[in-house]
């Protein structure tokens, strides 16, 4: 399932995207230049981490959910601080493919387990 053009994640930091369902994810650039996505649900309380203003990174280079301040390493998805509380943001597996990002069939075929 293609999610979105690389480009518009390197001009805007992230990028949000469907996954169908009304799920959705985000993805970001880490610090090595890897692309990590994750289902743009917090642990906390199952609100958008990403709420597409802009605002989802930190001076200190950490992801902040918008709703409450939990905060969380791009490269990993762990919590580092905040309400989260030790849970951590759920990784979707993707892959470039030329200047796309992509989910991997994997990641799609647990994806359509678990949002039917």
């Amino acid at each position: 399932m293609k999610l979105f053009e690389l480009a518009e994640l390197r001009t805007r930091g992230s990028v949000r995207f469907s996954l169908g369902l009304g799920r959705e994810g985000f993805a970001v650039l880490d610090a090595t230049g890897t692309v990590r996505a994750y289902l743009n649900v917090c642990p906390h309380r199952a609100q958008p981490v990403d709420v597409g203003d802009g605002r989802l990174w930190l001076d200190s280079g950490q992801i902040e959910c918008q709703a409450h301040g939990a905060r969380f390493d791009p490269s990993t998805g762990a919590c580092l601080g905040g309400p989260c509380d030790g849970s951590p943001l759920t990784p979707l597996a993707v892959e470039r493919r030329d200047r796309e990002i992509w989910l991997t069939d994997d990641a799609t075929a647990l994806l359509d387990v678990l949002i039917t």
